[in-house]
């Protein structure tokens, strides 16, 4: 690579103001934040910040507080030739915070694992092969719109996910490139949504003043201690594929390369954001859109303001993303003619822990808890797809929620202090590792009960890496900090809880061969459509007379398989009681009944004679009749 002469490049005005650095023909084009009253530019080859070329910027080419400016090298060799060098501006040369790249700046620094470095390490890069656009899922709208019809999200952390995958062969773990080998995996469990944790370039090393500037966990105990930022809910350089998670040099390439390979494999890519409250919602649309339209990201998880929130729900250029988030206009989510037309297609979903504390409290027997579960596992939330799970990366994962009674944080470094408080969990009758078989079976079933719960609702379900095999952070509900075997995936537990993930497999194939358990509206809870039996009904002990008072621990759910073109219909047992209980067999609904699936095989009898089905204690079952009654 071959820095012009300075005396080469002539500097003109742009005509629109683009974040960062482009190429255009002839030239780069450049949009950067700046207080200074003159820029000062240097581009240099990466790896040597002292040399290259320097170029003042004068104020004439500053509008409010971006300098926008065009470097022009009069050929298109020279422009394309810069391709991969690094940038930087200021006296003390600091990173664009706008850069679509970035790399660390000394030479010795480019080789091996780059994870847990301070940014002041990081400078800009030039990347002309930006503009390439990703098509969106398989580049049709209809299938698009047919993962919303079910959308199944897998949550994964890229380092996390990949560190210790079998099978890369000469990739390294815990990047892009690696992630992109394990779409077949996320494939074949059956999931068709990934939702990134942050993955763009965030701080790894925390400020010592984080005041609003970190989320989960991650305050001012944290802050200057030179603890990692292993999670990244932070702020950062929003517009840059994280350079740590990149196997080789071209960050953006890669990055895309990975989007390819999802979409290939029927896989829809969303990303996280965390943005301060004082972001300003127009850059938060820019960012988006730039990750959208530039390198064919699907959607977005969105932590930010309420305002922030609405900003990009009701962008038409953002119109067919999906997005998450916990509120998107209160009220204004059902009025107004943007919001009709950027809402199609039930892509606003909501995300919050509803579901999580009504399945945990129902899940380990606690009283007063029925009512709400079956709410929460039956409803949409305020008409919208609401995100249904029972783990998430800020709290016990589901092994660790059935094994241990408190949090474990300790190698936090907080004295135990982090984290959640109130967990909603239980041991199974042993604090943490144990060799007790009668434990270790009664944790795998309380999983799969778990498992059921998020699968069959009728809402869209969310399953966090590692909860498909037993995954346990050994107790800690809170390791934002740790880049080592707390968070990375244990794949020999593949083998090891091959129940699990069997389990895992074959729930996630019922809901797609039974529409009837997952609506696209409320159920109306009656037969509103005259075909014999209501949408859905609930029973117990008795038919028709569900017990839904505070000491009740078990239910029937029966869907109506007609009112979604099915044959046969389908019968859901919770049972969460710590004694066996019977269920009434409804005999309106089908004579000939199978279990299709349960989380103790050996815990349930049905007797036909008796029109009676029995679940053990804390075992939950599904049935499905052969035909259905007209």
């Amino acid at each position: 690579m071959k820095i012009p002469d300075k005396a080469s490049v002539t500097l003109r005005k742009a005509s629109d103001v683009i974040p960062g650095a482009e190429k255009i023909t002839n030239g780069w084009q450049f949009g950067i934040f700046s207080d200074a009253a003159v820029l000062s530019l240097t581009i240099f080859e990466c790896g040597e910040p002292d040399g290259g070329m320097t170029i003042e910027i004068p104020q004439e080419f500053k509008c409010g507080r971006i300098f926008s400016f065009v470097l022009d090298f009069g050929n298109e060799e020279a422009a394309a030739g810069l391709d991969g060098a690094c940038y930087a501006v200021g006296d003390g040369k600091q990173a664009d915070i706008y850069a679509k790249e970035y790399c660390y700046a000394a030479k010795e620094q480019q080789d091996g694992d780059g994870f847990g470095r301070d940014r002041d390490e990081l400078c800009s890069v030039l990347r002309s092969g930006q503009a390439d656009i990703v098509e969106n899922v398989y580049g049709e709208k209809s299938a698009f719109h047919a993962i919303l019809d079910n959308p199944l999200i897998y949550k994964l952390h890229v380092r996390g996910f990949t560190k210790l995958a079998p099978g890369l062969g000469d990739t390294e773990g815990g990047t892009f490139a690696a992630l992109a080998q394990r779409a077949a995996y996320i494939q074949k469990l059956g999931m068709n949504i990934v939702l990134l944790m942050p993955c763009y370039e965030f701080h790894e090393v925390l400020p010592t003043h984080s005041d609003n500037r970190s989320h989960y966990g991650m305050g001012s105990a944290g802050a200057g201690t030179g603890r990692v930022n292993y999670w990244g809910y932070t702020d950062g350089y929003y517009f840059a594929p994280k350079r740590a998670y990149c196997a080789g040099d071209n960050c953006v390439e890669e990055f895309s390369q990975m989007v390819r390979v999802f979409h290939e494999h029927g896989t829809a890519v969303l990303m996280e954001f965390w943005f301060p409250l004082d972001m300003a919602p127009a850059m938060a649309v820019e960012i988006l859109r730039y990750w959208h339209m530039r390198l064919g990201v699907d959607g977005f998880r969105i932590i930010g303001s309420g305002g922030l929130l609405y900003a990009v729900r009701t962008d038409l250029y953002l119109s067919e993303c999906v997005l998450l988030g916990d509120d998107f206009g209160g009220d204004s989510f059902h009025v107004g003619t943007v919001q009709a037309v950027s809402d199609a297609g039930r892509r606003i979903i909501r995300y919050n822990d509803g579901f999580m504390e009504a399945g945990r409290h129902f899940l380990r027997g606690d009283e007063d808890s029925i009512g709400d579960f079956v709410d929460r596992e039956t409803r949409h939330e305020c008409g919208h797809p609401v995100v249904n799970f029972m783990a998430d990366q800020n709290c016990l994962s589901l092994m660790d929620m059935v094994s241990y009674e408190r949090r474990h944080n300790e190698y936090n470094g907080e004295n135990n202090m982090d984290g959640r408080r109130y967990n909603i969990s239980f041991n199974c009758g042993a604090e943490g590792k144990t060799k007790r078989e009668i434990v270790l079976r009664e944790r795998k079933k309380m999983v799969k009960n778990a498992l059921a719960m998020v699968f069959l609702s009728a809402s869209v379900p969310m399953l966090i890496a590692g909860d498909e095999l037993g995954m346990s952070h050994g107790g800690n509900n809170n390791p934002y900090c740790h880049d080592n075997e707390i968070n990375y995936i244990d794949w020999g537990l593949l083998e090891k809880n091959s129940d699990l993930y069997e389990f895992t497999r074959r729930l996630i194939q019922f809901r797609k061969e039974h529409p009837c358990i997952r609506p696209q509206q409320d159920f109306s809870m009656n037969d509103h459509r005259i075909k014999g039996m209501p949408d859905l009904s609930c029973h117990s002990e008795r038919a028709w007379f569900p017990i839904m008072a505070e000491y009740s621990h078990n239910i029937g759910l029966l869907y109506s398989g007609v009112y979604a073109g099915e044959q046969g219909n389908v019968y859901v047992l919770y049972n969460m009681h710590t004694e066996p209980h019977e269920f009434a067999v409804i005999e309106m609904a089908g004579k000939n009944w199978s279990c299709a699936l349960s989380s103790d095989e050996t815990g349930v009898i049905y007797d036909a004679g008796r029109k009676r089905i029995r679940l053990a204690a804390r075992t939950m079952a599904v049935f499905v009749s052969a035909e259905s009654d007209k």
